[in-house]
């Protein structure tokens, strides 16, 4: 492994397509390129030569040019050294050198689809039992799977498959169901709530569920508070108590008719109370639960997760799942389709092509992605962001049509609202004589902003910025990880951010969510007044038990923030989920992902 790294650093000094072409070089320029002296240099050349990658000619005489002459390509000893690894089963080792040493690497065509035989679906015989895997190619990895901190969509969906919640929330029939508590009563005042928990609930490391556990989970949000992506979904919680080991009272500070919606929320999961707080700075590595899925391996490079049968619920059909983090510019590369039963299409550019036809053994379900992508503009940092003339100059620029025209992929439809069946909250319109007009009322400089993104949201975000540019606003962007994204430092220090939301079936909780999450970007970049009038509205609306009055508040909320352009709404998405006729028990979340409890395959012929 040492030797090739050694081999890719020389042959990152040459130009491209020297293969078998003799390069004139000293001994000592050698030495300089790797760091190293000439004899060290004379015996990585002699190894480099006996593996047949190279081919070296010494010059007579010190100082003289030799001649050094490639015989393989970086492309190549990367593929050849990662197959190896695969097939010695170091899979750890074989995702590490695609990501550590392929960078920047054109990886063969031949590479890439034996690498994609590597995931779906496999059946193996242990100890006289079968046990079906999963493996799945992702390209953005996990930033935390602590349900407190809880950001990201991905991160969301694997924690509700490790984690339980008290209740859970039907959103198809709209109603509360039993969950860990199998049981619970509301006084007549809906400030007081018991809970009544089912007995033999076991935490993956065997120890039982308590309401010593759930008053640790709840009680632990509250005090994180802001700290806590989803803390503010506490505030209205004044006291718990334990009953006894199996049941357990809340009582709250006001009505919330939500509360209970609250409850079946992921950020409210149980945890272990020793576990998680003696280990707390490791905890969303190495998680805990009750759930159907417990973690057994998490790295920078893959995700296990294993059925756990102990689970007091249905446990899950398939025995391990696996997710690859694979490098990015790898997600416009063609599968090899007969091998990935699951394959979830979401990048900015091209769907599949040609896997599907009438009589084909391959389906897709394509559905549109509850939520839309939104550009914020702080109102808390010093700059034209916060005059009113500003944002709406940069609003009447963003063609939304053209914008879907031109960059085509999953981009759906203009956004209006938060999700594509709602009633548009506002009509966007283009006339660039008009934002200019705005620009020199407002007496604007042409003081450049800076817009931050996530890795996959650069090229819509690029798109904004040359029409910006047109009217005279220079933007750079300036692309940060996720894990700084869910950061107050980092939300604060951008002037813009653009981004997309994904929202769940429970509209009216979401959107509250959007509005009160402390570091939810539309709320990070409120000003302080609008936030006390927020706070205030909100009040109001998580007291009304009548649904169609609090989406109906929320508009009227939702609309004085667009009238000042608080934030602007852009684009919709969908995404397809392709899979093989094998695969049974497919459905689709909110969130875009394959529920991995209910799914099963059928034995191949």
């Amino acid at each position: 492994m040492q030797l090739l790294t050694h081999f890719l650093e020389l042959r990152a000094g040459f130009e491209h397509g020297v293969e078998n072409k003799p390069q004139p070089i000293t001994l000592e320029e050698l030495a300089e390129r790797l760091y190293c002296s000439t004899r060290n240099v004379k015996i990585l050349l002699k190894k480099m030569s006996d593996q047949n990658w190279i081919s070296w000619k010494p010059g007579r005489g010190r100082g003289n040019i030799s001649e050094l002459t490639f015989l393989v390509s970086s492309e190549d000893m990367i593929s050849k050294q990662a197959m190896a690894l695969a097939n010695r089963g170091d899979y750890l080792g074989t995702i590490e050198l695609i990501h550590q040493l392929g960078k920047g690497e054109a990886l063969q065509d031949s590479f890439i689809e034996w690498l994609f035989s590597f995931f779906g679906y496999r059946t193996v015989e242990l100890e006289e039992r079968f046990k079906d895997t999963l493996r799945v190619p992702v390209y953005k990895w996990l930033v935390t799977l602590d349900p407190a901190h809880t950001f990201f969509a991905f991160d969301f969906h694997l924690v509700s498959q490790i984690f339980d919640t008290l209740i859970r929330y039907n959103p198809q029939a709209r109603v509360i169901e039993p969950h860990l508590a199998h049981y619970w009563e509301i006084s007549e005042d809906g400030l007081h709530y018991t809970f009544y928990l089912r007995k033999g609930v076991l935490f993956h490391h065997g120890r039982e569920m308590t309401a010593h556990d759930v008053s640790y989970s709840l009680a632990r949000l509250k005090k994180l508070g802001q700290s806590a992506t989803q803390g503010w979904i506490t505030e209205s919680i004044e006291t718990i108590t334990v009953l006894n080991r199996s049941s357990i009272a809340i009582e709250l500070s006001q009505p919330n008719v939500l509360f209970l919606q609250q409850l079946a929320h992921t950020s409210m999961a149980i945890v272990p109370e020793e576990i998680c707080r003696d280990n707390e700075s490791i905890f969303g590595r190495m998680p805990i639960g009750t759930g159907p899925f417990r973690l057994e391996w998490n790295d920078d490079y893959i995700c296990k997760l294993r059925a756990f049968d102990s689970y007091f619920g249905v446990r899950p059909h398939m025995d391990l799942i696996e997710f690859w983090l694979l490098p990015s510019d790898l997600q416009e590369s063609t599968p090899s389709w007969d091998k990935i039963q699951v394959y979830r299409g979401q990048s900015n550019s091209s769907k599949p092509v040609g896997v599907i036809d009438k009589d084909s053994e391959w389906h897709q379900i394509e559905q549109t992605i509850m939520g839309c992508s939104l550009l914020t503009f702080n109102r808390n940092k010093r700059g034209p962001q916060c005059h009113r003339n500003f944002r709406k100059a940069v609003d009447l620029v963003i063609d939304r049509e053209r914008m879907i025209g031109e960059l085509g992929g999953f981009r759906e439809a203009p956004a209006s609202s938060f999700i594509p069946t709602m009633e548009p909250l506002v009509r966007s319109r283009t006339d660039f004589a008009e934002a200019k007009r705005l620009l020199n009322e407002m007496g604007y400089n042409g003081e450049t902003l800076h817009m931050y993104v996530y890795r996959n949201n650069n090229e819509d975000a690029i798109w904004i910025c040359q029409q910006c540019a047109q009217i005279g606003i220079p933007i750079e962007i300036t692309i940060r990880s996720e894990s700084d994204m869910t950061q107050m430092d980092t939300i604060d220090e951008a002037d813009l951010i653009f981004y997309h939301i994904c929202m769940e079936s429970n509209y009216d909780l979401h959107i509250i969510q959007t509005l009160k999450q402390s570091n939810s970007y539309v709320r990070a970049h409120l000003n302080e007044d609008r936030l006390v009038w927020v706070d205030s509205k909100m009040e109001g609306i998580l007291s009304n038990p009548n649904l169609d009055e609090r989406i109906c508040g929320l508009h009227q909320l939702i609309a004085e923030l667009q009238e000042e352009k608080s934030f602007l709404f852009v684009l919709h998405r969908s995404q397809q989920t392709t899979y093989h006729d094998s695969i049974k028990g497919v459905t689709i979340n909110d969130l875009g992902w394959i529920d991995f409890r209910e799914i099963w395959f059928t034995p191949s012929v």
